[in-house]
């Protein structure tokens, strides 16, 4: 077994060194290279193009910091859960454009059908085709707990929109998020984020007392934040809810995941989402709920309605777009969004109004497909949730009863329906964010990435499972046949499944 703490005495006491000196000597094993070419002899044609395209982009999802896949694959087609790369391999998709695809999988027919009747015919951007006040109509009613809506491209777009209009509306400029939360990469979400941006805990976390957590941001280029800006509030600590109330006058909102994927527990999370936000409500201090993730993935109405959370604005992404054509919507109280839509006047405007606008906002291919997708789903209704919970249900069972029978602390770890991953966690207290992360063994869980892809099980850069409607009991059935085939592997060359701390 590797011992991280053990290893930082002995890499200059640096902790990001003793993580990768960690890293080297469990990845040079044998068996592992081996693997890793294996793999290589597979997708001849996808690592030609990946070595030109890193020559010419510095963008594509495939070179993302801190998330690139191990050996990038050049995806040719797709369709329902499968995908099928250049080279002609073929996977079982458990990463479904991290589950923006989840819905129906992968060019569902009617929304396929729907778009490809606009093509040639509709306006594009920057206009009011009929589909706008269409798709606003179906939002209310998926929605009725939002008064309005607004749309945007992406879920960043949504929580930088939602932070705007809050400061508009209330004439302040402090924001609170709690530390984990994953609200997209403009400046002030990129602070205290996901724990895997930062490399914790091989990277200590910083310092958290009475006055709440140290900012701090893990991307160059994102300039130190004043206090005015930001306030980082503990998290699952009812210190968060004394931070509020202390702050009150100066907020001008809190902004939250229902659940977070850096601390996927429903049961612990909701609770202290749920008091934060009911805080928020008593000391008039606009609530944002980010349901990026969750929205139409908890039941149709996503946590806010299912679990009775009040907010003031709610963020959302992923699933309410379809055929990966970009859009994200912020919807809640009118008088918040209102701070944003013209008066009629442009003169009468001026002073009073923020502008959230750009040239693709609203984009009519998006909107036709979403509009399509969120039919497709209210028509399916409530069967939809139930035969997804069932699938999850027996899923994270059968993972749970394997790992107790051969010795292997295996579990699916997850929320709403559903959103998780395979993850290998020591034994322990999981109380919060930090917990999670000192529980876990990012090696272990890139090793088993690669020995899914082996398999023939895609999973992006660690070994998430995002399932809905995309996936059938069939092909959850598969991925426990790979998934428990590759543990058993590990096990043979006795990789640690977890590391010392």
């Amino acid at each position: 077994m590797v011992n991280l703490v053990e290893s930082s005495g002995t890499v200059a006491g640096n902790p990001a060194a003793a993580g990768n000196a960690a890293v080297a000597e469990l990845l040079t094993q044998p068996w592992i290279i081996e693997t890793l070419r294996e793999l290589a002899a597979r997708h001849p044609g996808s690592l030609r193009r990946v070595a030109e395209l890193r020559a010419l982009d510095a963008s594509s999802p495939i070179f993302w910091p801190f998330h690139a896949p191990p050996l990038p694959l050049c995806t040719a087609e797709a369709w329902g859960a499968r995908i099928r790369d250049v080279d002609g391999n073929e996977f079982v998709d458990c990463h479904l454009g991290w589950g923006a695809q989840a819905l129906h999988g992968h060019n569902p027919e009617p929304v396929v059908r729907a778009v490809r009747e606009v093509l040639g015919r509709s306006t594009g951007n920057g206009y009011f085709p009929p589909v706008a006040l269409e798709h606003m109509k179906l939002l209310a009613e998926l929605l009725p707990h939002c008064e309005k809506f607004a749309l945007f491209n992406s879920g960043t777009d949504a929580t930088y929109a939602a932070i705007r209009l809050a400061r508009a509306y209330t004439g302040r400029r402090l924001v609170a998020k709690v530390e984990g939360g994953l609200h997209g990469v403009h400046d002030l979400a990129m602070h205290n984020t996901a724990f895997w941006y930062h490399g914790h805990p091989m990277v200590d976390f910083p310092p958290a007392g009475p006055e709440g957590v140290a900012p701090v941001s893990p991307l160059a280029g994102v300039p130190a934040v004043d206090a005015q800006d930001l306030l980082v509030l503990p998290h699952c600590d009812e210190l968060a809810w004394e931070l509020v109330e202390r702050h009150r006058h100066e907020l001008a909102c809190v902004i939250a995941e229902p659940v977070s994927s850096s601390f996927p527990f429903e049961e612990k999370s909701l609770p202290f989402v749920k008091g934060l936000a009911e805080t928020c409500r008593r000391v008039r201090v606009p609530f944002i709920l980010d349901e990026v993730l969750t929205g139409f993935r908890s039941g149709i109405h996503g946590m806010a309605v299912r679990y009775g959370i009040p907010a003031d604005l709610i963020t959302y992404g992923k699933v309410i777009s379809a055929l990966g054509l970009p859009l994200s919507a912020v919807g809640g109280r009118a008088a918040l969004l209102d701070a944003a839509q013209t008066s009629g006047m442009s003169l009468a405007d001026l002073g009073h109004k923020t502008c959230l606008n750009t040239t693709h906002l609203g984009n009519h291919l998006a909107l036709v497909a979403s509009h399509a997708s969120l039919s497709l789903l209210r028509d399916q209704g409530e069967a939809y949730y139930d035969e997804t919970r069932a699938k999850v249900a027996w899923l994270r069972g059968a993972v749970r009863r394997f790992g107790e029978t051969h010795d292997i602390p295996i579990y699916l770890v997850g929320f709403g329906d559903f959103i998780g991953s395979f993850a290998f966690l020591a034994d322990g207290p999981l109380r919060n964010v930090r917990d999670l992360a000192r529980a876990i063994n990012p090696i272990a869980m890139y090793v088993l990435t690669l020995l899914l892809r082996k398999r023939g099980v895609f999973t992006f850069s660690m070994p998430l499972l995002f399932t809905g409607g995309a996936h059938s009991r069939e092909d959850l059935e598969l991925v426990y046949d790979r998934l428990t085939d590759a543990l058993l592997e590990m096990k043979r060359h006795r990789f640690p499944f977890v590391l010392a701390s």
